[in-house]
């Protein structure tokens, strides 16, 4: 490889000339980027300078902007490449990419890969980095001469007599102001940013304190950069720079409307972001992959009773209850990495050892070319108030259950008083028919088989009636929910055994069309008992309504459909109009005089509990259908009833 070929290509005797005229900074780099781009196998170059305060590199050239670098800005840092360059001059791109800075993200993201970074300070005092992207096949071995060269030109511009500046060759707008800011000569680049109005009219381009600055930097011998002044809808950036000798100032400056509203529109994000994170009431947070806390909003304090700071470094999972930690942190983090997103209520220790719950919603972020999870950023908000809440719904939701299962037991009392009293008269008519027999039995055999019969019978019977009033407890059960699996047809017999009488006595007739081989459901079995003796009830109703005195039939049928046991409720009543179809399940709505309008609601309110949900449709041949969807019987539960 002929490296002399490659540094003979690259005209720098233009920027030379700049440097010696000492110019302020960004035009320096720009004359510089310029120049280097001359040369054929330089296919871009940048020009960043040291800026201690941020401890990051900051680009001056008028180039292609770099894309901002990963993570946090507020957590920006090139110290490492600073240092580096210290001690070695010069780094490729490959190596750059891998120290942990600033600037290695920037060219991850930028996909620079070919090509160097030179330290090379163009203005004293003031380091700075060359990054010079090449061809693939120009190798990088010239490059290290490259930086000798210039570093050798700097050196030598600097020790030169400056000339005067030379307005006509320079791309930048500039004038010559004297000591009263009064003008001197300009440049056709400043006519051009003028456009129609009058070189008299300059000054409506130029800072309105420009005479102030321009005495302060004559008098103060230094330059003044970075100076913004509003021309119309654009903004400009102007430089002051004096030369002390000849008492006069050369301004120049450069268009910068894009660059300073973007800035600004950065500095609104950044202080809108702030506002949110330190006043949200919600907790915002960052983590590594595998769950450890790298920044919180200061809400921690207020939901967790820790600092940010004392949550930094610390594990997720050391906060969970110990019966979340293993299942909810695999599934969260498995979430994330398949779908990017994932929200998860859990229990979470407060630091004065009470747990609260939490909501939280996690949001993956993926590196930029490999799509490796390497943040997390989530939101979290105590829902203790409303899981409580909750808590306190379904207690008075059971609450009333119960009372409507007693008032349920008042209208039935009649069937049930039926259904006791006839195996007590038939104990006392077999108990009184077994005395007699004791009377005159003597030798007499089968006198003693009739006793031994009776006895037997008395038994039955009393068994009988003990069995009725151990349902009636059952159904009358009050406390907390004992959730299992059931078996659906043995719980709907159970309701229609309830309400025999009733149906009996209006010569209704229930038609049992349940399959004995129905899979389990996961439910309370004296809520689901109440559900389905509601719609038995109500069906048995609505068809002595419609057939009052004559026999009439409710057909009782499930099937599994769609990860759900179905079971209906048919009858043959006269059905319901559209709009009080939209009422039936209302709170204390019924066409009947004296009901209360609660069984329907009530049940579908117990129905919704269990995951289900229960529906009214019309049936075939007129009449009502009530329809249950319960959800099927979990794996690890006992099938017991």
């Amino acid at each position: 490889m002929n490296i002399d070929a490659h540094l003979s290509a690259v005209p720098l005797q233009s920027w030379l000339r700049i440097q010696r005229e000492a110019p302020p900074l960004g035009v320096r780099a720009e004359a510089l980027r310029q120049a280097l781009l001359g040369c054929p196998q330089v296919r871009q170059a940048w020009y960043l300078t040291w800026q201690p305060a941020s401890r990051t590199y900051a680009q001056v050239d008028d180039g292609p902007r770099l894309p901002p670098g990963m993570g946090d800005p507020l957590e920006a840092s090139d110290e490492t490449l600073f240092t580096a360059l210290g001690v070695q001059a010069s780094l490729t791109f490959d190596a750059l990419r891998q120290l942990p800075c600033w600037l290695a993200g920037r060219l991850r993201r930028a996909a620079l890969h070919h090509g160097q970074a030179l330290a090379l300070q163009l203005q004293p005092g003031q380091p700075g980095v060359l990054l010079l992207q090449v061809d693939e096949a120009a190798g990088l071995e010239w490059l290290p001469w490259l930086r000798e060269l210039l570093l050798q030109m700097v050196e030598l511009a600097s020790g030169l007599a400056r000339s005067a500046p030379l307005l006509s060759a320079d791309p930048q707008p500039a004038l010559l102001l004297d000591a009263e800011a009064r003008l001197l000569e300009s440049n056709a680049a400043l006519q051009g940013l003028l456009g129609e109005r009058a070189l008299a009219q300059v000054g409506e381009l130029l800072p309105v304190n420009h005479l102030p600055l321009v005495r302060a930097c004559l008098e103060q011998a230094r330059a003044i950069e970075a100076v913004e002044a509003q021309d119309g809808a654009r903004i400009l950036i102007w430089s002051f720079i004096p030369d002390v000798t000849e008492q006069r100032v050369l301004a120049r400056c450069r268009e910068a409307t894009r660059e300073v509203l973007e800035q600004r529109e950065a500095t609104r994000a950044r202080r809108l972001y702030r506002l949110i994170t330190e006043n949200t009431t919600d907790l915002i947070s960052r983590h590594t992959p595998d769950g450890v806390f790298l920044d919180a909003t200061p809400a921690s304090w207020t939901l967790l009773g820790y600092w940010p700071e004392e949550l930094r470094g610390m594990a997720v999972d050391s906060l969970l209850h110990p019966q979340d930690q293993l299942q909810q942190a695999k599934q969260a983090r498995e979430a994330l990495e398949q779908d990017g997103y994932h929200t998860m209520t859990y229990r979470i220790r407060h630091r004065d050892g009470r747990y609260l719950w939490f909501e939280t919603a996690s949001r993956a972020i993926r590196e930029t070319y490999t799509g490796a999870v390497v943040e997390v950023v989530s939101v979290s908000r105590d829902i203790s108030a409303r899981i409580q809440a909750e808590e306190n719904k379904r207690r008075l939701e059971d609450e009333l259950a119960h009372t409507t299962r007693l008032i349920t037991l008042g209208e039935l009392a009649s069937g049930i008083a039926h259904e006791i009293n006839q195996p007590l008269a038939a104990v006392v008519n077999y108990a009184s028919a077994s005395q007699r027999y004791l009377q005159g039995v003597g030798g007499d055999q089968a006198a003693v088989d009739k006793v031994a019969q009776g006895l037997a019978r008395i038994t039955e019977h009393a068994n009988h009636a003990s069995a009725v009033i151990r349902r009636l407890r059952a159904f009358l059960r009050k406390g907390q929910r004992r959730m299992q699996a059931l078996n659906l047809a043995e719980v709907a017999r159970e309701a229609v055994r309830l309400c025999n009488w009733e149906a009996g006595a209006a010569q209704v007739v229930v038609s049992d069309g349940l399959p004995d081989n129905l899979p389990a459901v996961f439910a309370d079995r004296v809520l689901l008992e109440q559900v389905l003796l509601n719609l038995l009830r109500n069906a048995i109703e609505a068809n002595r309504d419609q057939h009052s005195g004559a026999p009439s039939q409710i057909r009782l049928q499930a099937q599994e459909r769609d990860g759900n046991l179905i079971i209906q409720v048919i009858d043959e009543g006269p059905g319901v109009s559209d709009e009080q179809l939209g009422k039936l399940f209302t709170p204390f709505y019924t066409s009947k005089v004296d009901g209360l309008g609660l069984g329907l609601s009530m049940s579908r309110s117990i129905v919704e509990g269990f995951g289900g949900a229960l529906e009214a449709l019309p049936a075939e041949g007129g009449g009502l259908c009530l329809e249950c969807r319960l959800p099927l019987g979990r794996d690890d539960e006992s099938s017991g009833n």
